[in-house]
């Protein structure tokens, strides 16, 4: 098995057809089957299905892309790690989730050059999810998590961020310094799906259980797509904090929710940076540098009347 093989089977899995791959690998299409079966043969098993409109993955394909995905993204930054490690700086490949906010991390990253260490990022953005299973594999070096980290790893609290509704411009939640869960009450809600911010999915309903609220929720990954769900599931507000409203639903004014889970705690967005215990010790440096030097940073939080814990 060699990476071309590996970029045949993507591009042709990713086409749908071997066909039309061929056309854009500039090959033929028999030499491009004799590839992708000597792939097939040397893994022990059918990664592709053919049928009259081409090709599907079959199960052990599904597999085999999504790590391919990821070895080929690894080459892809070779040149970047080649030419870090020519100024004599270490290469941190460091995990972001959702909703991180730019400023919070240009501001930890300026306090990491300001120290002086010899290190340079190169960011991954993925779910926590995601970032779990990377950290566990050793592609990256550090994850910054909206979930508690496992047992085993070396963690650190780094940021807490107040969670909010992004409301349409036309909605009269609009002239709202804060809301309840109650406002929520008969609206259709978009959120983060679990494991973008897990803290939605599973604590959003037992808080608004626990309040007697019906919301119909709509459970989404965000993306530079997010206004055209909301649009399409005719979404009155999303639940997200505000650097993730800023950036998915561009137009959208953010309220800060005073609310609280089933448990009476504040229903808030911790970030986490997480890292393997036997990784160089500069990660630690590192970590203690993103946080505040008075301990996790908090954004501030609504002004009166409202219940944070």
């Amino acid at each position: 098995m060699d990476i071309r093989q590996l970029k045949y089977f993507v591009r042709t899995a990713e086409t749908g057809s071997i066909s039309g791959a061929a056309v854009e690998l500039h090959m033929t299409q028999p030499a491009l089957s004799r590839q992708l079966a000597d792939l097939e043969k040397e893994l022990g098993g059918t990664l592709l299905q053919r049928n009259p409109r081409g090709v599907s993955l079959t199960p052990l394909g599904r597999a085999v892309k999504s790590h391919a995905d990821t070895i080929l993204a690894q080459v892809d930054r070779t040149p970047e790690i080649v030419r870090l490690a020519a100024s004599g700086h270490s290469l941190i490949r460091l995990g972001a989730p959702p909703g991180l906010p730019h400023d919070w991390f240009r501001a930890a990253v300026g306090r990491v050059q300001a120290a002086g260490l010899p290190v340079s990022f190169s960011l991954y953005e993925a779910s926590s999810d995601e970032q779990n299973r990377l950290l566990r594999a050793g592609q990256i070096d550090m994850a910054l998590l909206h979930t508690e980290p496992a047992e085993g790893m070396h963690r650190q609290h780094l940021l807490t961020q107040p969670l909010g509704a992004a409301v349409r411009p036309s909605s009269p939640m609009n002239e709202r310094d804060v809301l309840s869960l109650f406002d929520l009450d008969g609206l259709t809600v978009m959120a983060h799906a679990a494991g973008e911010i897990r803290i939605q999915e599973v604590k959003l309903r037992s808080a608004a259980e626990a309040e007697g609220v019906r919301a119909h929720w709509v459970f989404r990954k965000f993306s530079h797509h997010s206004l055209l769900i909301a649009d399409l599931a005719d979404a009155d507000a999303a639940l997200t904090t505000e650097a993730s409203a800023g950036i998915n639903f561009p137009g959208w004014k953010w309220v800060p929710l005073s609310a609280q889970d089933a448990g009476g705690h504040s229903l808030q967005v911790q970030t986490w940076a997480a890292w393997n215990a036997a990784a160089p010790p500069e990660l630690a440096q590192v970590a203690g540098l993103f946080g505040s030097p008075s301990g996790p940073t908090t954004v501030p939080r609504p002004n009166a009347g409202n219940r944070w814990g």
